[in-house]
């Protein structure tokens, strides 16, 4: 399925660069936040390098995104950081956020038409969209990495912007 996918994504405009072995792992802070990260999406994340639409306003997160990036570039839990920065100084809000992302895995980044992302859940392994202004309020797209893959192959699903 992943390469029906990579190959639907290339013919539809997407930049798309492989690895050229598949060496390439996530970092141990990710794989120990994250438990239940399902297998799909890790063969997904340390085969491509950059998947990224023609605008450069949609990108996948792969397993080099969750490496510290340069300042001023857009980390992997950027969301996340914006959430717990309009949180500070409510402890309880805080622990919310902390707890979403805790359970939220992101895969996709988008800045197209406002900030927004996918994320894989790791209660049931769905794949989730969420938006500014609330990024932890989400609905569940597809219930999993797999699924997920195959309606944006068929057409059933499309990306949105925020």
């Amino acid at each position: 399925m992943i390469n029906a996918f990579i190959n639907h994504m290339r013919k539809n405009g997407w930049t798309v660069a492989l690895y050229e072995n598949q060496s390439n792992t996530l970092p141990k802070e990710i794989t120990t936040r994250y438990k239940n990260i399902p297998t799909q999406w890790l063969e997904f994340a340390e085969t491509v390098q950059c998947m990224m639409n023609a605008e450069e306003t949609v990108w996948f997160l792969c397993a080099v995104d969750f490496e510290a990036q340069q300042e001023g570039a857009f980390q992997w839990n950027e969301w996340e950081t914006l959430s717990l920065e309009s949180a500070k100084g409510d402890s309880e809000w805080e622990r919310k956020i902390q707890a979403f992302w805790d359970n939220h895995l992101p895969i996709i980044q988008s800045v197209k038409g406002g900030y927004s992302y996918y994320a894989i859940s790791m209660n049931d392994g769905s794949v989730v969209r969420g938006a500014e202004p609330e990024f932890e309020e989400c609905e569940v797209v597809a219930g999993s990495f797999s699924d997920f893959m195959e309606k944006i192959v068929s057409g059933k699903l499309l990306f949105a912007t925020a």
